[in-house]
C-alpha cells in the first residue's frame, strides 16, 4: 500500500534517498508495461461507483423519510408547512392562521371605523385546498436534490361571497355615508347665523366590493384592513375656511356702534342701522361677500355731519367801541363724501377704534386773518371834525358817514366819497338841504353832504394820503379852514384820495347833532403840518338881479380871492419828505338884487266929494340870513364881473 500511495500525491515529489528517473522516462508508454494508467483507471472507476452508491442511499433514504410529507421549503400564506404531511399542515394552518381569519376585520370607511367578521361579509379561507395545492413531495431525484436549496410561497387559497360581500358594504354605506351640507352666512337681526359646511362622502360599494375581493385573496385579513375603500366625494360651494371668514367680518362690523367726529358732532351709528345697511351674498369663490351700503348707512347722521359745514368767511376789521377790532376769518369747509365712505369701510373693518373721523375740504376766504393783521390797523393816524349845519344837512351827512363807517382802504387803494355814498336819493334816505347852484345858494336831496367831504379830506390831508381829486366851493364857506375844503356832486364833483403806504387805512365817522368827525386808523407813517398863507387877489362879488315878482333873498355878496395852502409831510424821525403848495381861488359870493316893483301909472285926481285913495304900504324884501356861526367877510358894494356860472355844490 504504500508503494501506491505515491499516485494520489504529487507526482513531483521523490520519497527520501531516491533518484529521480530521467526526464520522460516514468511518462513513456510501456515504460513499465501499462501498469500505472491501469491503476488509474481502476482507482477513478471506484470512486465514481462510491459516490453514486452514497447519493443513491441517500436518496433512497430521503424519499422513503419524505413519502407522503409536503415539499420541504414550502410556506402557505407565510407559515412554513415544508416536511409536514397534509394533516399536520392543515393542523398547522388551523392553528396560526385559522383565528387570524376568522377574526373580525378593522376598517376605516371615510374617517369612520367600522368592523367586520369575515364570514359575515362573505370572506372564508379555504385550509384544505391551500393543503390540496402544496402537494406532496416528489420521487424525482431531482426534485429531492433541489428541495434542500428551494423554498415556495403558495397563498392561502380563499373564497369570496360577491353577493354577501355587496351586501354588508351597502350597510357600511348607509351608516357612514356623509350627506353634503351646503355653508351659509347670514344675519339675524344684529347677530351673525353660520352653517358650517359639509362635503359629502360616498363609499363606492361595487369598487369596494372588488378591491377587498381582491385584497382578501392576496394577503388575507392584513391587506383588506390596509384598503383604502373608494369613496366619492359630493363638494360644495362655499369652503369653511370662507364660512370661516365671512363670519369673522360680518362680527367685526357688528362688533360695536361707530362714533361719528365731525367737528364735534356726537352723532353715532348703532349696530342696528350697521346691520340694517349689511349684506351678505356667495361670492364667486368659495366664500362670501359681507359689504355695507356706505351711502345708505350716512343717511341717519348726514344732516348732523353737514351742519357742520361752513361757508368762507372774510376776517373783519370793525369799529368796536370807538376802535377797529378784528374777527379772524373762517375757512370753510365740506364734508367730502367720498373719502368719508372709504373711512367708514376702513373702521367696520376693526374692532378697536371705532371712530369714524369726517373728511373735509377746505377753502380758503379770500381776506384772510393774515393778510387782515397784515394791514396795521391800530392807532389813529388822521383825524378831523366840523360843525355849524343846519338840520337837514346834518340828516344828509349822518345817513352819508354810516355809509363809510368802517370802510377798509387796502394798501395802494383809492377811496371815492361819491362811490362810497351813492345814489343820494330818498329812496336811501337823504332829503333835501341847502346846495350852491349857479354860485347861489339853493336845496336839493343830499344837500350838506360837501361838509362830510371836507371833514374826510382833511382826515386824509393830516395822514399823508396823497391827493387824487378834490375841488373847493366856489366861494368860500367860513366853517371850513380855507383851502382845505372840497365839495361834491352827484357824478360831476369827487374827493378822491389815494393810500400809497404799506399798511391800510380804515375809516371811521362820529356824527353828532352838532358836528361830524373823521377818524383814520392805520399805522402812522409820517407826521403832516399845513400851513395857509394870506389872502391875496381879492375880487368884488358877481352881481345877480332877480327879477320883480320871482322869490327873492336879496345879499350884498361877499370878495372873492385867492390863498396858498403849503402840506409838510415829514417822516416820524422829523425829516422832511416833501412839501405841497396847492391854491385855491374863491370866487366872491353874489350879491343879489331884487328888482324893485315897477311904477304905478298916474291918475286923475276925483272929484272932491270923492275921498282920495289911500296908496298901498311900501314893501320891502326880506333880510338876507346867515347860516348860525357865520361872520361874512368884509364886502365892497361895487359892481364885479359877470362870472360863468359853476357846476353845483352840494
Amino acid at each position: 500500500m504504500a508503494s501506491d500511495d505515491r499516485y494520489f500525491s504529487d507526482p513531483a515529489a521523490v520519497p527520501p534517498g531516491e533518484t529521480a528517473p530521467a526526464s520522460g522516462a516514468a511518462d513513456r508508454p510501456g515504460a513499465d508495461g501499462g501498469r500505472s494508467g491501469r491503476r488509474k483507471g481502476l482507482i477513478s472507476a471506484l470512486a465514481a461507483a462510491g459516490v453514486f452508491a452514497v447519493l443513491l442511499i441517500g436518496y433512497l433514504i430521503d424519499l422513503g423519510v419524505t413519502r407522503g410529507e409536503i415539499e420541504r421549503g414550502t410556506e402557505i400564506a407565510g407559515v412554513d408547512v415544508g416536511g409536514l404531511t397534509p394533516e399536520q399542515a392543515r393542523k398547522k394552518l388551523d392553528e396560526q392562521l385559522g383565528s387570524r381569519f376568522a377574526a373580525p376585520v378593522a376598517m376605516t370607511v371615510h374617517g369612520t371605523a367600522v368592523t367586520v367578521s369575515p364570514a359575515e361579509a362573505g370572506l372564508t379561507a379555504d385550509l384544505d385546498a391551500a393543503v390540496a395545492a402544496a402537494g406532496t413531495s416528489s420521487a424525482s431525484p431531482i426534485a429531492r436534490l433541489t428541495s434542500f436549496f428551494r423554498s415556495e410561497q403558495i397563498p392561502l387559497a380563499t373564497a369570496v361571497d360577491r353577493s354577501a360581500l355587496t351586501q354588508w358594504l351597502s350597510s357600511v354605506a348607509t351608516s357612514t355615508d356623509i350627506a353634503a351640507v351646503e355653508g351659509s352666512v347670514s344675519k339675524k337681526g344684529t347677530k351673525i347665523a353660520v352653517v358650517a359646511p359639509v362635503t359629502g362622502l360616498h363609499l363606492e360599494v361595487d369598487a369596494a366590493a372588488t378591491a377587498v375581493a381582491v385584497a382578501w385573496a392576496d394577503g388575507g385579513p392584513d391587506a383588506v384592513t390596509e384598503l383604502a375603500l373608494p369613496v366619492t366625494e359630493q363638494p360644495v360651494r362655499a369652503s369653511a375656511a370662507g364660512v370661516a371668514a365671512a363670519k369673522q367680518k360680518a362680527g367685526t362690523m357688528l362688533s360695536a356702534p361707530v362714533a361719528v367726529d365731525a367737528a364735534g358732532t356726537d352723532a353715532k351709528l348703532s349696530v342696528a342701522q350697521i346691520a340694517a345697511a349689511m349684506s351678505i351674498k356667495p361670492d364667486a369663490e368659495d366664500g362670501f361677500s359681507v359689504t355695507v351700503d356706505v351711502a345708505r348707512l350716512r343717511v341717519p347722521v348726514t344732516d348732523a355731519v353737514e351742519a357742520t359745514q361752513t361757508e368762507p368767511k372774510d376776517a373783519v376789521i370793525a369799529l368796536v367801541d370807538g376802535k377797529p377790532q378784528l374777527t379772524e376769518a373762517i375757512t370753510g369747509r365740506k364734508v367730502d363724501w367720498p373719502a368719508s365712505e372709504r373711512a367708514l369701510t376702513a373702521v367696520l373693518a376693526q374692532k378697536d377704534g371705532r371712530t369714524w373721523q369726517i373728511a373735509y375740504t377746505t377753502s380758503d376766504p379770500d381776506f384772510t386773518t393774515a393778510r387782515a393783521k397784515a394791514l396795521g390797523i391800530k392807532e389813529v393816524i388822521g383825524e378831523f371834525t366840523t360843525g355849524n349845519f343846519v338840520w337837514a344837512s346834518g340828516q344828509n351827512i349822518k345817513t352819508a358817514a354810516a355809509k363809510i363807517n368802517g370802510v377798509v382802504v387796502q394798501p395802494g387803494g383809492t377811496f371815492s366819497l361819491n362811490d362810497a355814498t351813492k345814489p343820494r336819493d330818498a329812496a336811501h334816505g337823504y332829503i333835501e338841504s341847502g346846495i350852491i347852484q349857479n354860485g347861489k345858494a339853493d336845496k336839493a336831496l343830499g344837500g350838506g353832504v360837501s361838509q362830510l367831504s371836507t371833514t374826510l379830506y382833511n382826515a386824509a390831508f393830516f395822514a399823508g394820503m396823497r391827493d387824487v381829486e378834490h375841488k373847493a366851493h366856489s366861494y368860500y364857506i367860513s366853517r371850513y379852514p380855507e383851502g382845505r375844503e372840497a365839495t361834491i356832486f352827484d357824478d360831476v364833483i369827487d374827493m378822491v384820495w389815494a393810500n400809497d403806504y404799506p399798511t391800510g387805512v380804515l375809516v371811521q365817522t362820529i356824527w353828532t347833532e352838532n358836528d361830524i368827525t373823521v377818524r383814520l386808523w392805520g399805522t402812522k407813517q409820517v407826521e403832516v403840518e399845513s400851513q395857509t398863507g394870506e389872502r391875496y387877489n381879492f375880487t368884488n362879488p358877481p352881481q345877480t338881479t332877480v327879477p320883480y315878482g320871482q322869490s327873492c333873498n336879496p345879499s350884498d355878496g361877499s370878495s372873492g380871492f385867492s390863498v396858498d395852502v403849503t402840506r409838510i409831510i415829514r417822516d416820524l424821525a422829523g425829516k422832511e419828505i416833501k412839501r405841497e403848495t396847492k391854491t385855491t381861488v374863491y370866487n366872491g359870493q353874489y350879491q343879489v338884487i331884487c328888482e324893485p316893483a315897477p311904477a304905478p301909472p298916474p291918475t286923475t285926481a276925483p272929484p272932491a266929494t270923492t275921498p282920495p285913495a289911500t296908496a298901498p304900504p311900501a314893501t320891502k324884501p326880506p333880510a338876507q340870513t346867515q347860516p348860525p356861526g357865520q361872520t361874512p367877510p368884509p364886502v365892497t358894494k361895487v359892481p364885479g364881473p359877470s362870472l360863468p356860472a359853476p357846476p353845483p355844490q352840494n
